[in-house]
């Protein structure tokens, strides 16, 4: 792809921001991401690629309740997204929506046929380790609306969603 058709596909870098900014400033910003990231734990970490910017960056727990993100490769990412830039904006977009709507948008996206909305996810971390590093808690914090969700996808207790967990583990 172009640099020029990168910028125009990126809704975000029309209003002067990339898709990495857009989601750094989420991040920092959204009471609802906050929450969430205040489950994980140290070494909880999520290694992404943006379909269209080079390189590498990372999503981890920064030791006081809250989540970074910046460049460089993942030391023991327990998930790796590759998330296109509408994707980013479509999540980044919703910044006053709770946990349980952003989990929802976020499983959505996964899900999405449309490549542009897709995000692309593989499981490095089992269910034990992705428990101690608190991300069933994030689940938790989702609550009913999560629940609800999930069981509408097939998806009903723990069994259930260790078996997804296992789908889209490399």
């Amino acid at each position: 792809m172009s640099d020029a058709f990168d910028r125009q596909s990126d809704p975000a870098f029309v209003h002067g921001d990339r898709a990495d900014a857009t989601l750094k400033k989420f991040l920092m910003n959204s009471s609802g991401a906050r929450l969430a990231a205040s489950s994980l734990r140290p070494g909880a970490e999520v290694g992404i690629t943006f379909t269209n910017i080079a390189g590498d960056w990372r999503i981890f727990s920064d030791g006081a309740g809250g989540i970074a993100l910046e460049p460089g490769k993942a030391v023991d990412p327990d998930f790796e997204l590759r998330i296109p830039p509408r994707a980013v904006s479509s999540i980044c977009s919703r910044l006053d929506a709770d946990v349980g709507d952003l989990g929802i948008a976020f499983f959505e996206h996964i899900k999405a046929r449309e490549s542009e909305l897709k995000i692309d996810a593989t499981v490095h971390s089992g269910l034990l380790k992705l428990t101690r590093r608190g991300w069933l808690g994030v689940i938790a914090r989702g609550g009913s609306k999560v629940v609800i969700w999930m069981g509408q996808k097939g998806l009903r207790g723990p069994g259930a969603i260790a078996t997804a967990i296992g789908r889209l583990k490399s």
